[in-house]
C-alpha cells in the first residue's frame, strides 16, 4: 500500500494500487471502488445473451489498463483488509436496466455495525427501470468510533436480471459503459514510526570528530 499526504492529494485515490491518504496523524484513509461490469461482448459475469442474472457477485477493482484484446486484464476482487474500520459505503448503477423496484444490495460486512449503524445499502430502480444517477449511500458513520473488520470480500446481491442500457438510449446500448459500482471508505491504523519519522544522529567513531 502507498499513502499520500496533505498537499499531494491532487487526484482520485487509486484503489487498484491501494493508495490511501493521511488526513489525521496515526490513521490512513482508503477508498475502494469495485465494479460488476455488464458487457455482452465480454461474458465474465453475464450469460450468452448479455444478461446479468439475479444473484450475488464480487465487484472487481479494475485494472487501469483499459485494453481487453491483447492480454488478460489484471482485475482483482474487492477485499477490505483486516483491521479496517468502515465509515461509508455506497452503490450506483450507471447504464444498468431492469424493472421498477428491482434492487441491488451492498451486502453487510458483518462488523457488528460500525458506529451502531448498518453499513449495508439498497439501490432501487425507478419507474422506467433505471437506477437513480446519484446512487445510494449508507448513513455517515462515526469516523473515530467503529469496529475493526477481519479481512472481508465485498459482495453485492441483485434481486432480478439486469441488462446494459443507456437512459436515454444513444442507439449503442450493446456496448454501453454499464456496471454496478460499489464504494467502501475505511481507515486503518498507520504503522509505528520508522527512521524517517525521527532525526536520529549517526554514531561517530573515536577520532572522527573535528
Amino acid at each position: 500500500m502507498s499513502v499520500i499526504f496533505p498537499g499531494n492529494y491532487v487526484a482520485h485515490l487509486n484503489a487498484y494500487r491501494d493508495q490511501g491518504v493521511v488526513a489525521l496523524p496515526g490513521v490512513e484513509f482508503y477508498r475502494q471502488v469495485g465494479a460488476v461490469v455488464i458487457n455482452p461482448d465480454n461474458d465474465n459475469v453475464t450469460d450468452a445473451d448479455g444478461v446479468l442474472t439475479a444473484g450475488t457477485y464480487t465487484p472487481q477493482i479494475l485494472s487501469p489498463d483499459l485494453r481487453q484484446d491483447d492480454k488478460p486484464r489484471k482485475d482483482r476482487p474487492m477485499v477490505i483488509p483486516a483491521g479496517a474500520v468502515v465509515y461509508r459505503t455506497s452503490l450506483s448503477a450507471p447504464g444498468v436496466y431492469g424493472a421498477k423496484d428491482d434492487t441491488i444490495e451492498f451486502d453487510a460486512l458483518g462488523t457488528g455495525s460500525p458506529g451502531g449503524t448498518d453499513e449495508s445499502v439498497t439501490l432501487t430502480a425507478g419507474d422506467e427501470g433505471f437506477f437513480p444517477e446519484e446512487g445510494a449511500s449508507s448513513v455517515m458513520l462515526s469516523i473515530l468510533d467503529g469496529t475493526a473488520l477481519a479481512e472481508k470480500t465485498v459482495t453485492v446481491t441483485t434481486s432480478a436480471d439486469f441488462t446494459a442500457k443507456i437512459n436515454p438510449s444513444a442507439g449503442a446500448c450493446r456496448n454501453s459503459p454499464s456496471a454496478i459500482l460499489a464504494e467502501v471508505c475505511f481507515y486503518i491504523p498507520a504503522p509505528a514510526p520508522s527512521y524517517d519519522d525521527a532525526h536520529i544522529p549517526y554514531a561517530i567513531e573515536a577520532g572522527q570528530g573535528y
